[in-house]
């Protein structure tokens, strides 16, 4: 009498244990992905496996269905998997590979017992449930994975607020944060203050990874490796750019570049360190140090004396013609020195707020 589904059922199910290693060894030679999990992740396999063979052998010898929770159960494995970090792409794969590998297995072992509608019938069971717990596993991870990035992006969000309102009690704890959140950010690095929050997502693409945003008060706050200037002018977002700064400088600098955004000229549309610097002096800042303001402003050009008279001429004379009197020097020369000074501070003195930074630096240390 030949034996039944259900008996078969038993039979392959009561050494179970053969099978699911059959399967494991077929998984890790085919998925080198699975290679590198560990003692604890490789269990939870075995019982996944277990778990899917015992479930398609039943519902091929009732002849039912996988139900709602069914559907449930992979919708939490495709969570847990998301949060894992393991590729959605390769744990299908995974379950394509078993059910390869399944079939072959009944078919070596049980081929003499079983019809071929009998094995037409587990392969069609098969691949219904696959399909059925693969829409399950891709919702339940794309939940969970957007689940984690807003969680994350949240997280990133409170971290550049305590950074620059000075929250952190001391620098390794901002670093602890940072690591946390998988952000490389360099131990000096660049903040942008923008007069708009809006402006952020505008000037992402001039800024380079790693990169952390937020808005606080209604000012974007970008946080990033380095920014490109050049990028910055042209994407038309004023802000003030705050280059080489540690997380003990932020809450300083930040306050800075706020006071900046909201007294410095429009026609300055990106302003940086050097602004900020100048704006301290004036505003009579215990923090303020006129040293500091006059290297950050002058940049390279200290040392450089044919331009820094040519600077102190310009503050008086008012234009190159007349600068070129008082040093005795063609107009051109004077033109050309000015493209120097510009090319090396990043300030154009034939613009009136840079050039009364540029006249703040000079004054600062005499």
């Amino acid at each position: 009498m030949p034996e039944s589904r259900d008996q078969v059922r038993r039979r392959i199910t009561g050494d179970d244990a053969l099978l699911v290693e059959h399967l494991m060894d077929v998984i890790l030679a085919e998925i080198p992905g699975y290679q590198v999990l560990d003692a604890v992740q490789l269990a939870e396999v075995r019982a996944q496996i277990r778990w899917n063979v015992s479930r398609v052998l039943e519902l091929w010898a009732t002849g039912t269905s996988l139900t709602e929770a069914d559907a449930n159960r992979f919708r939490g494995v495709g969570a847990v998997r998301a949060r894992d970090g393991r590729p959605l792409s390769v744990i299908l794969r995974s379950y394509r590979v078993a059910a390869s590998a399944f079939m072959g297995y009944v078919a070596d072992r049980f081929g003499e017992v079983l019809t071929a509608r009998d094995m037409a019938d587990l392969t069609r069971v098969w691949l219904a449930a696959d399909d059925k717990l693969s829409d399950a596993l891709h919702d339940g991870y794309q939940a969970a994975e957007n689940s984690i990035s807003t969680d994350r992006d949240r997280a990133i969000g409170r971290l550049v607020s305590d950074l620059v309102l000075g929250r952190h009690a001391h620098e390794g704890a901002f670093v602890a944060r940072l690591r946390e959140l998988d952000v490389p950010l360099p131990q000096r690095f660049t903040v942008v203050v923008l007069q708009s929050a809006a402006a952020v997502d505008a000037v992402l693409p001039a800024v380079a990874e790693p990169v952390m945003h937020a808005v606080i008060d209604g000012t974007g706050v970008v946080v990033t490796g380095q920014a490109d200037l050049k990028a910055l002018h042209r994407r038309g977002a004023r802000c003030c750019v705050l280059a080489d700064i540690g997380a003990n400088e932020t809450p300083r600098w930040y306050r800075l570049a706020r006071a900046c955004l909201d007294r410095a000229p429009a026609d300055r549309l990106v302003l940086d360190r050097g602004d900020a610097e100048v704006l301290a002096l004036l505003a009579g800042r215990a923090d303020a140090d006129p040293e500091r303001a006059a290297s950050t402003v002058l940049a390279g050009i200290a040392s450089q004396e044919h331009l820094t008279e040519t600077l102190d001429a310009l503050f008086v004379a008012g234009n190159a013609e007349e600068v070129a009197v008082r040093l005795g020097v063609h107009p051109q020369t004077v033109r050309y020195r000015l493209r120097r000074i510009t090319a090396m501070t990043g300030r154009d003195p034939r613009r009136p707020w840079d050039l009364f930074v540029l006249q703040c630096a000079r004054l600062a240390t005499r």
